[in-house]
Parts: structure tokens; sequence; C-alpha cells
């Protein structure tokens, strides 16, 4: 009972509310309707059209228009914001009413304002299967209009798509299924007129007309309609759209008595266009306004005179007349007419009322002008951006998945390539983001390239994505079609836009179309072979009877990092910036040539950017392909994997001793040292023991350890020309079991104390236990799987030396600059390989790898961890240490913690020695990374005293803390009506 007595008040309480503002707007409409004289009321059926980029001269005419007849709008054409706004100001002024402000935007206020966003045409919006995207576009639309002071928008198209081959329809269509054009067509005029922008939709047609009567050189008409066509409009119309443009249409004219036809001076189109709008609202119940541009008339016989035509589109009904030459004989003349009838007055009150009415409801009844600050900056801000991606993404279509071969879950033992059908195109874009994945070798074709090369290029490659671009040529497509009929890859055609290529693609089993080659689908496609993104979008018109409209393969995301921009991840894009500043001060003072920084939230990167060079003499800058060494990031990004991977599979207790495991300990100090202490760093280990000075005599190096020459006998590269014998491992080895441990009180446990040593210890536990040297168990296991392909030891063994940035002018140990190979002694004194460095990576792919242990140790569709082993290893061990297993942590409320002292408590992660960090937050969903090489040429500290790594951390949060979601345009209204005084 009291359930249903609390509903009834909040049924009445919503009724009030609406009374309410109806009340508000019906004594606004009154109030000023019971002002205007004849002619001003005659005056707000017409609205005048800006000149393209207008002079001073015609602006100056239309306002005199505005002035001198009270016009009731304009419309703009092709502008520049700052032109556009500062004119709507002027005109705004300039009337005592305020007025209509029209322009086309059907896919935003690109489509006409130079210098902005335009979103994705009709037609790709048509292949968007959910309708609520459509209408967050319109309201974007809307915001953006609102922000240039626009308030009527001459969109949608609401056409059937019904031949495809006309350039006048063909992108400006939702499609060729009503249904789905009315979804698309009513979910976007939804979208601006719930948020205070009208829309009027184009182009209503009707099917015939029959000629009832003439009288007085007035026709009377009855349209006939094609109920396919005419759907969208009439579920616009339930909708309560605001205005309607009637399309001017050719077809036999029939009469209902042969002498009809000498009385009827209009032709087809003309009636058409002038004479359904009346019709409209009798037998269509359309209770919006009916617009009428004048520009389309065809004929009027030449006995029309000035300002008949506008007499006779008002007469027909309509209720604004566009594109009118003469005004000022227009109103003579209706006002004349207003004589011979009531009928006519009735019928001009009707429409002046509406129109006041639809200013209400566009906001107009308060006076704002354009806030003309920061307005291109503006237009392009964050929200369209991201309602632009969106928007893009949605659309494309898996037409083909017959083999099932997207998304691309499994990453290893497959070589990929890409083709490119026209070299000339740039494909910047499509191949970074590819490469964001998985390595991907780059071919183009054309019609001059060499199809045996290019086959023989292609062996060996089991993955081969080709690119089909608008400017592909059926002889290219011919050529191409030539060479991968020969492959037993797997191949994925991206079609973005050719007009031929889907008409011949449905005996191919694999084929994504994107529509349009814009940047927007070219970072979209990769996402979504690889996973990142779902696949969405349905074929808006059919591509052949094999491939009919809403033909399209869906499937979901599997936990793949995607791309986008920070809003999309909770976080103000306008904070950001301050990291730029940060690593530039970095770069300026000399405390690294370069950097890497990268930061992803809930599975998004949305800061991925290189900075300065590989060293100080700026001849090679820094790339999201820059391979850096992450030092003691080796740590947990290397050797507690595998301990991890043996924790689960229970092959390890990590409360044992590791004398348990490696006997050889028993008789040492390290027999009862447990790897829970180890990975805590509690285990008394010394923190440094420097072992190279014991290979080295003076300034020789022994040759029982190394060579200058790389040979079966010295098979361990230490620098660019020292090589080591395997041997010295053992000795490495030998040193580690008779080190010291740190001396302690009696019968009191080891307090946290940093050391190397136990992570050298835990390899040789894992290489025993796994059978098999480190860095092959985690490429196998780990970072092939992940896509992670730069993450690794030995990069020299797979990439060129000028992608990795060197670290050290080493003037002590290994006297040569040290360049892809390990920047430790200890690590290149074992071959590179060690459980505490030796790691190599760039942020791309070390990102990769702290996001699967963000989701809890899933990625890709893969799962590596369980969830329980994540948050065990990632939890504080005890109160007196900030350490969990392998992972360091934050320290609450504590300048010396190695994070941003905004860190959550649920953070984890590492630094490193050579200038690197990667930190990972669950509360916040975040990762972020950081690369480096601030130990070249010589080890300076000032990375670390200038706090570089945490200020920049301090940066993303701010960035998360400060976002306030979508933010509207200020509303701030004024006290005065847009009503001015009378002249």
């Amino acid at each position: 009972m009291l359930q249903k007595v609390f509903l009834s008040f909040l049924i009445l309480g919503a009724m009030l509310t609406g009374a309410s503002a109806q009340s508000k707007k019906n004594h606004w409409v009154d109030s000023v309707f019971h002002t205007l004289s004849v002619e001003e009321k005659i005056g707000q059926l017409f609205m005048a059209t800006v000149p393209p980029h207008a002079t001073k001269d015609q602006l100056r005419e239309v306002e005199d228009n505005i002035r001198n007849h009270d016009i009731g709008g304009i419309i703009f054409q092709q502008e520049t914001p700052v032109h556009q706004a500062r004119a709507t100001n002027v005109f705004q002024a300039a009337s005592h009413l305020p007025l209509f402000v029209g322009q086309e935007a059907e896919w935003g206020l690109g489509q006409s304002v130079d210098s902005t966003l335009s979103f994705p045409r009709p037609l790709i919006m048509g292949a968007i299967r959910n309708d609520t995207l459509v209408y967050q576009a319109g309201r974007e639309v809307a915001n953006q209009m609102k922000m240039l002071g626009v308030n009527l928008n001459f969109g949608p198209t609401a056409d059937i798509n019904n031949n495809p081959q006309d350039p006048m329809i063909s992108y400006r269509s939702f499609g060729e299924n009503k249904v789905n054009v009315a979804g698309k067509a009513t979910a976007f005029v939804r979208g601006m007129q719930d948020h205070g922008v009208l829309a009027c939709a184009k182009h209503f047609t009707v099917k015939g007309l029959t000629v009832t009567d003439v009288h007085k050189d007035f026709p009377s008409i009855k349209p006939t309609l094609d109920s396919v066509r005419s759907y969208p409009y009439i579920k616009l119309f339930e909708n309560n759209l605001a205005g309607v443009m009637p399309a001017a249409s050719t077809f036999p004219l029939f009469y209902e008595s042969k002498n009809l036809i000498k009385k009827n001076a209009f032709d087809a189109a003309t009636l058409s266009l002038f004479f359904t709008g009346e019709w409209l609202k009798g037998k269509l119940n359309f209770s919006g306004l009916v617009f009428v541009d004048l520009h389309q008339v065809k004929t009027l016989t030449e006995k029309v005179r000035s300002g008949e035509a506008e007499m006779f589109a008002f007469q027909a009904g309509n209720d604004i007349l566009i594109g009118s030459q003469e005004i000022g004989p227009a109103i003579r003349r209706i006002k004349k007419l207003l004589k011979s009838g009531d009928v006519y007055e009735t019928q001009l009150d009707n429409s002046v009322k509406k129109i006041l009415g639809f200013k209400y409801d566009a906001g107009l009844s308060k006076r704002k002008p354009v806030n003309l600050d920061n307005l291109v900056a503006r237009l392009n801000g964050p929200a369209p951006r991201l309602m632009t991606q969106k928007l893009y993404s949605a659309a494309v279509t898996v037409v083909s998945n017959a083999q099932r071969t997207l998304p691309i879950k499994v990453l290893e033992n497959k070589h990929f390539a890409f083709i490119s059908s026209h070299a000339a195109t740039p494909n910047k874009e499509f191949v970074t983001t590819l490469n964001k994945y998985v390595y991907t070798s780059y071919f183009t074709l054309d019609e001059k390239s060499d199809l045996m090369e290019l086959s023989d290029g292609l062996r060996g490659h089991e993955v081969i994505i080709v690119g089909i671009f608008p400017q592909t040529s059926p002889a290219v497509m011919e050529r191409l079609n030539t060479v991968l009929k020969q492959s037993t890859a797997e191949i994925i055609y991206c079609d973005f836009g050719n007009e031929s290529f889907l008409r011949s693609a449905s005996t191919l089993p694999t084929v994504i179309t994107a529509y349009t080659n814009t940047p927007e689908t070219l970072r979209a496609v990769p996402q979504i072979i690889f996973g990142a993104l779902p696949a969405q979008g349905a074929l808006p018109i059919a591509a052949t009877p094999l491939l009919p409209e809403g033909r399209g393969q869906s499937f979901d995301a599997i936990k793949r990092l995607s791309y986008s921009i920070p809003e999309d991840a909770g976080m103000e894009s306008r904070l950001l910036p301050k990291i730029d500043s940060i690593v530039k001060e970095a770069i300026k003072m000399g405390a690294t040539p370069g950097c890497q920084v990268l930061v992803a939230r809930g599975g998004k990167v949305i800061y991925d950017k290189s900075f300065g060079a590989l060293t100080y003499d700026n001849t090679s800058p820094v790339t999201s392909e820059t391979i850096y060494d992450l030092a003691s990031l080796t740590k947990v990004s290397a050797t507690l994997q595998a301990v991890m991977f043996m924790y689960e599979k229970g092959m390890i207790d990590i409360h044992k001793k590791i004398s348990y495991y490696l006997p050889e300990l028993k008789n040492t100090n390290k027999k009862d040292i447990t790897l829970l202490e180890i990975l805590t760093h509690q285990a008394g280990l010394a923190p440094f023991i420097p072992m190279w000075n014991e290979t080295v005599k003076d300034t020789t190096f022994l040759p029982l350890y190394y060579s200058r020459k790389r040979d079966e006998h010295y098979p361990l590269q230490v620098s660019a020309n020292l090589f080591a014998a395997p041997n010295i491992r053992d000795s490495v080895w030998s040193w580690i079991s008779k080190s010291k441990l740190v001396d302690r009180p009696a019968r009191t446990p080891y307090g946290y104390k940093y050391s190397d040593l136990g992570f050298l210890m835990l390899q040789r536990l894992a290489e025993r236990m796994l059978n098999q040297p480190l860095d092959e168990f985690l490429h196998q296991n780990l970072y092939e799987p992940l896509g992670a392909y730069t993450t690794g030891y030995l990069p020299l063994s797979r990439f060129p030396l000028q992608t990795i940035a060197p670290t050290e002018d080493d003037k002590i140990y290994r006297k040569t600059r040290i360049a892809g190979t390990v920047h430790d002694e200890r690590a290149a004194m074992m071959g590179g390989v060690a459980g505490h460095a030796g790691l190599f990576s760039n942020a791309t792919d070390l990102a990769k790898l702290g996001q699967m242990l963000l989701q809890m140790g899933e990625y890709g569709g893969t799962r590596y961890y369980r969830r329980s082993t994540v948050q065990t290893f990632t939890a504080k061990q005890f109160d007196k240490s900030r350490r969990g297993l392998g992972w360091d942590k934050p320290v609450q409320s504590d300048w010396n913690s190695p994070t941003s002292l905004k860190a959550s408590p649920q953070t984890f992660g590492h630094t490193g020695f050579t200038g690197t960090c990667m930190w990972v937050d669950p509360e916040f969903d975040l990762v972020y990374v950081f690369l480096s090489n601030r130990v070249y040429p010589d080890r300076n500290n000032k990375l670390n005293n200038a706090n570089i790594r945490s200020r920049i951390q301090d940066v993303v949060y701010e960035s998360i803390f400060s976002y306030c979601g979508d933010v509207p345009e200020d509303d701030t209204e004024t006290d005065t009506s847009l009503v001015t005084s009378r002249r």
C-alpha cells in the first residue's frame, strides 16, 4: 500500500513539473506573440541564408533583413567558427526576437564549419547496431551546435537508400532497411532535441500526386505515399520531430478531372515541394514545423510576380520559408493575402505561435551570446573526439569470419604480415596500431610491384593482413589475388571504403569493412582484429545477394589493451600535458636523454608518448619501438613470474627453505633461509657483491673467464667485444653461496634489506625446477603468448642495435659503451640472463604484463594465473616492511615512498636502476610505465633527486581526481529576455 502511495506521489510530482514547464512556455509564447504586428508575424516565417564565408557586405545585407523585416532566423553555410560566432552575436543583437540559427550538421559541425570535427557519415552510423550510441551522437552534435550558437540542425536525412549508386543519397542515408533507418534517425533526432537543438529531417518524399482542385490558381492535392520510404518519417513524427523538409520529386501528375490540367500552373516538383506540408499535418498528425526551400523550386510560370512564390508556399501550409530573395515584397503579398479571409490569419497565428514555441524549446527565451573564448579548442574538445572514435569503432563490420579467425587469440608461433594495396596511401596509423599487438612485416603492392618478390617475402607468415583502400584499383586487386591464392596463410581483408571490393568479397573467408579510411578506423580495425575492441557493426546496405543488409559477425573483446583518449577512462586530458613538461625538465637538466611514458586505465592506453633521444647528441629520437634495459624490473617481470608459475602449479612452497630445493646450500649460511624471506628481502643477504672484480686482474680480463672473440668456448656476450665462458656462472654461484649475511642480534629475524642475490638464487631454483633456462621458459610461456614481443633477455639476438637505448659508457669494468647488452655487471657476467637484471622491453609490451596482473592473471582470452595467486603475491606481507612477495609497494603518507603519495595501498610494482618503473594500482584500475636510460652516459642521480617518476605519477592521479564526466556547456543565463524593447 505504501509503495502504491509513494508511486502515486512520484507520478503526480512528474505531472506537476511537466505542467509547470508547459505553463512557462505558454506564458512566454503568449507574451511575445501579443507584442507582434502583422508584419512582424509574417517576418517570423522567413529564414535568410548567409552566403558561404560571407563578406562584410553580405553580412550587413543579412543584418538589414533582420532589422527591416523581423525575420525568424538565419542559415549558415560554410564558415569558420569564430567568424560565424561573431556574426551570430551581431544578428541576435540586431533582432528584437530570438532568431533560429540553422545549419546542416548531419554528421557534426565539420560538415559545414571549418576546423571542426566530423562524425561518421549517416551511412556509416547505419552500421552501428546500438541506437543508444546514435542518440549520444545526436547529443554531442547538439552540444557542438549550441557552443556555436546554432539551435536548428537541417538533418538528418531520413531517406531510404534504395539506390546505392546515387551519390546524393548513398552516404547521407542510414541504409536500405526502413526499420534501421527509422531507428537511427529517431535516435539521432531525440539526442539533439533532448539537448536543446531542433531537428529538421530531410527529405519527405511522395510517390505521386493527384490534383483534386484548382481555385484562384491555387491547387489542392492528394499525395500517394511509398509505405517503405515514408516509414522513417512516420516514426519521427511519432517522436515529436521539430521540423520536416519535403523533397521536390518528379513523376507524372494525375487529375481528378481533365479541366484541371490547364488550370494547374505547377509541375510535380513544385507541387511535392510546396504543397505536402498541410497534408502532413492533417493526415499524418505532424505537429512540427514544415520547412520549404525556395531554392529548389523547379518551375513557376513566368506570370508569377515578385514575392508570389513565397505567398504560394505560405498559402500551401508551410511554416518556414527558406532562401527568399525578395523578403519585402513577399511580406507585402502575404499581408494582402490575409485580407482575403480569416483562414489565412488563423494559419499565420498558428504558425507563429508554433515557431515561438519551438524557439522556447531551443532555449531562446533567454539572451545568451556565443562565448568566443577558446571556441575552436572547445569545439574540438575531448567529448566530440571520443564520440567520433566510438562511432567509427562501433560501425566496423566483420563481414565474414568463416574460419573463426577473428579475434586472433593465439599469438605464439605465428608470424604476421601486412600488405597495403596502395603504395601511396598513408598507413602509419594502421601499421603503428598493428605493431602494438604483434610484430608485423610490411609490404606494399601496386601496378609495378614484383609479384615474385612479394610472394617470396610472404613465405613463413602464418597470418596476412591486407589493406584495401578507396584508391585500390581493380588491376591491383587482380594482382593481389594472384599472389594470395598461392598462400596457405590465414588472410584477413580489411576494406577502408573501396567502392567495388565488397561486391566481389562474398567468397573470401575473413573480411572486415570500416567503410572509410579515417584515422579512427585505421586505429580501430587492428584493435578489433586482436580482440582489444568488440566487433559490433552490420552492413547498412547489401553488398551482394550473398552479403545482405544486416550481415555482420559480432564478438566480444578479449581483455587486451585498447587505445583511447583519457576521458574514455575517466581522466582529465587537459592535465596530462603536465607530464610533457616534467619530462622536458628531466631531459633539459640531463637526468635522462629520453624516455617512454605509458598510462593505461580501465584496459585503455590513454597516454603513450616517447620523448627525447637515445643519447644527448639527439641523432636518434626515442620512438614507441625503442627498447630499454629494465634493470631491477627484471626481478618482478621475469624471475617472479616463474616463481608465481611454480607456486600455482604446486611445485614450490614459499614457506620452505631454499636449501630444500637447492641442496647445495645445506652446508652454507643460507641453509635456513625461506623463499618467503628471499621474496620479501628479509633473508639477511648482502645488499651488493661486485663479483666482476674477481674476474679481472688490474686492467686485464682473465682468460679463464673472457675472450675478445665469441666462439664455442666463450659463447656468453658480456659487451660488444667481450665474451665469457660458461664456467663464469659457476663462479658467480659460488660467490653467492659463500657470501656473508648481514649482522643481526641473536635470535631475532632479519629486517628488510634489499638485495639482488636472492633473485639470482631464485633463478637457479626456477631453472632447476622447470628444467629450462629462465629466458626460454618466459618467452614460451609468458611473453610470446602475451604479444609482448620486445620483452625478453638478449635483445641483440632479435632486434637491431639502433632500436635499443644505450645505458652507460662503462669506464670501470667493460671499458666500453654499453648498448644492447645488460647494464648490470653481474648480469653481464652471466651472459645477460640473470634473475635480478637483464630483461629488456618497450613500454607497450611491459604494460601488457602489468595489465594481465591488473586483470588478476587474465589477458587476451588466456588465463596465466589464478586470481588468488596474483592477490597473494601482490599483498603486503609484514607490518614493518612495505614489500609484497617480490613486489614493491607504496608507503602511505611517507615522502620516502617509491610511488606517488596518491597511490592506493593496493598498488604494486618496482623500479629499475637504469631509470625505469612499472606501477599497477588495482583500486584505480591503473598501469603506469616509465622507461629511460638515465644512467647514460654515466650514473647521475638527477632523475631520482628531482622525483621525476613519482611526479609524473602524481599528474596521473590528479587527472583521475579532476575528472567530472560530461560537463555541459555553461548554461548561465541573464535575466533579460531576448525580446528587446520595441523600436
